[in-house]
């Protein structure tokens, strides 16, 4: 019976899709501040809020836009074309509504609210008396609203949304391409970064800002390619434009930007592009890697033997010290180490492989990835390389200076045991 009529009602249905703009929000930390609330207080809490989202949404537009509570705390917004109004205007309207609770978040009239802005097709069927909307768009703007807690930003839109609309335009930023979590396909995302929202101080140094703008929007662009414009992923020159717009960022606020922090923890972790990176972009979904310290214990039996607690404490536990490891790109034939020179420091293999030279050129070996080289000349008597090294291929290592490894005595401890095995097979 019940089949039969919502079958009936939809049958019945208007069958045209609409395009519309989603807006998704949530208020953060919702379960924590309702947890010792009696069911009152929870429903005059809820109510003012949802009032006050009201009120922010439409304070300065001249088209009444309806909210919709969706589990207690999260919003909805339908924004639909009007008369008389284009996409631009359309796009304008939702980011303005965007903008306007991130300033009331930052004035503290309204709690930590994140939200997600989408553009997609919807279409519309009556169940009983009441309309429903269906359309993929609820999820990615969902997802979106989520990302905002990863990325540390007010609110997060798609492409679409972001190059239509106008009034923004010089604060849009870049945050990266990313397939979210339970989404098949990538998403370009943007942010807007002006006085008053996203770490931005009210009296930010506007000249800074827009520095750190370019800055950023380049970076991003260099971190996930462009098909379009035939840029491939770039990541030694992302990671320089990165630092550099944080630390204008810095500058600025005092604080890191998160996004950018984020962008560059991504690199220190997956060194290179996937072959799939620049078609689905950064999958936050997906679990890290092993860690450094994981891969160095891989490197021989003998270090697993002689493994003890303070050195799987480090390696394992407290990886802290992977930071010192710094990011090195080389291209096939470049030369890496020379023979003879004094050590710059010891090497970790992160991608493809090089070939160590005797005096005579003669290729000795060939490591590949997951092997560490240059560790020999700081234990020998000579404190000179004893091999030159050359990329055999593209290649990505991880240098850690010899001053930052002094200071660190087990990560010390395990290069001299490499050595140490290294020399008796050798000498064998």
């Amino acid at each position: 019976m019940v089949r039969s009529i919502v079958d009936q009602d939809i049958s019945g249905a208007e069958n045209t899709e609409k395009k519309v703009i989603i807006l998704l929000s949530d208020m953060v930390g919702y379960s924590q501040k309702t947890a010792d609330m009696r069911p009152v207080e929870v429903r005059d809490f809820i109510v003012a809020y949802h009032k006050n989202l009201q009120e922010i949404i439409n304070a300065d537009s001249k088209i009444f836009q309806e909210i919709e509570p969706s589990a207690g705390d999260g919003a909805l917004a339908v924004f639909e074309k009007q008369k008389r109004e284009g996409k631009t205007e359309l796009c304008d309207r939702a980011i303005r509504a965007a903008v306007n609770i991130s300033i009331a978040v930052e004035n503290q009239i309204i709690p930590q609210t994140r939200i997600g802005l989408f553009a997609g097709d919807i279409i519309e069927a009556q169940i009983g008396k009441r309309t429903m909307q269906f359309g993929s768009c609820f999820s990615v703007a969902s997802r979106l609203e989520e990302l905002c807690g990863y990325f540390g930003v007010s609110f997060l839109m798609d492409r679409e949304v972001a190059l239509w609309q106008k009034e923004e335009k010089e604060y849009l930023v870049s945050i990266g391409k990313i397939t979210p979590k339970n989404i098949t396909h990538p998403i370009h995302v943007f942010s807007i970064y002006k006085p008053g929202i996203n770490q931005c101080p009210k009296d930010v140094d506007r000249e800074l800002l827009s520095q750190f703008i370019e800055e950023k929007n380049r970076a991003v662009e260099l971190f996930c390619g462009n098909r379009l414009q035939g840029i491939q992923p770039d990541y030694p020159t992302a990671r320089e434009k990165l630092n550099k717009s944080q630390d204008l960022f810095i500058r600025m606020t005092g604080k890191k930007d998160v996004p950018t922090e984020r962008l560059l923890e991504y690199i220190r972790q997956f060194s290179y592009p996937s072959e799939d990176f620049q078609a689905v972009g950064m999958k936050i979904r997906q679990t890290t890697s092993e860690s450094l310290g994981i891969h160095l214990l891989h490197l021989s039996n003998e270090l697993l033997k002689a493994m003890d607690v303070d050195c799987y404490q480090t390696l394992v536990v407290n990886t802290e010290w992977e930071s010192l490891f710094k990011l090195v790109w080389k291209k096939k034939n470049e030369v890496i180490v020379k023979r003879n020179d004094p050590p710059d420091g010891i090497y970790y293999i992160d991608s493809g492989s090089v070939n160590a030279l005797d005096r005579e050129g003669n290729l000795i070996t060939t490591l590949t990835a997951g092997n560490v080289f240059g560790e020999m000349a700081y234990f020998s008597d000579r404190r000179r390389r004893n091999a030159t090294i050359i990329a055999n291929t593209d290649v990505v290592l991880r240098r850690i200076s010899g001053e930052e490894f002094e200071k660190l005595p087990v990560i010390k401890q395990i290069f001299q045991r490499i050595y140490s095995k290294r020399k008796k097979d050798s000498d064998v």
